[in-house]
């Protein structure tokens, strides 16, 4: 009697791009606090049980976590003291938070850099930038079937397109109360986050 093999369905492989500073000002937010950061398990718990299982038979291929710190240059050129060293504490606290990211399996951390002024504080640089280089080269080159966006910056918009364009598929997860019309619009499909996504523990 021949033998009959059961058929193994393809898994389908996606690639998850999140837009740290995007959850660490809705943290803020909801639960009034300034920590930069949110645990590992909760952020474990987000992808395994609110984002992957959208998407049937998938494959983590790698998450991607975009976020600035500050650089030891940038606090160099500030003049006053106490502010260097304010800045100088941030930036520990910083280095701190994103060292658990780096022992995750199958996750990179894409940092920007964050740049300071006595009139502006401190601002970003370079973090949307390395996002939609990643998005749109990975995209082009077959890594993934479907990209699962964290974000609510109406300027990813274009590159929500841009993807799609590519021939890929791109879930977008946001707060509702916190993403532009125009993202919204442009996404596959929609998860709405929750506020107790990513308690604090």
């Amino acid at each position: 009697m021949p033998r009959v093999f059961a058929h193994v369905p393809t898994l389908r492989p996606v690639m998850v791009f999140i837009d740290g500073g995007y959850l660490r000002e809705d943290l803020k937010k909801r639960y009034g606090k300034e920590k930069d950061e949110f645990t590992i398990e909760s952020f474990g718990s987000l992808l395994g049980h609110k984002l992957l299982p959208s998407v049937s038979r998938s494959e983590r291929i790698r998450t991607y976590y975009y976020d600035a710190i500050i650089e030891e240059s940038t606090i160099e050129k500030v003049k006053d003291r106490e502010e260097r060293k304010e800045l100088r504490e941030k930036r520990e606290k910083q280095k701190a938070f994103f060292r658990p990211f780096y022992d995750l399996p199958f996750c990179d951390v894409r940092l920007g850099r964050l740049v300071y002024s006595k009139k502006e504080g401190l601002r970003q640089k370079g973090v949307d930038i390395k996002m939609a280089i990643d998005m749109l080269t990975k995209a082009y080159d077959g890594h993934y079937e479907f990209a699962i966006l964290v974000a609510g910056d109406g300027d990813f918009a274009d590159l929500v397109e841009a993807v799609k364009d590519a021939g890929r598929r791109v879930i977008g997860a946001y707060y509702k109360d916190n993403v532009s019309p125009e993202l919204q619009k442009s996404f596959d499909y929609r998860i709405i986050l929750n506020k107790g996504d990513l308690k604090p523990v």
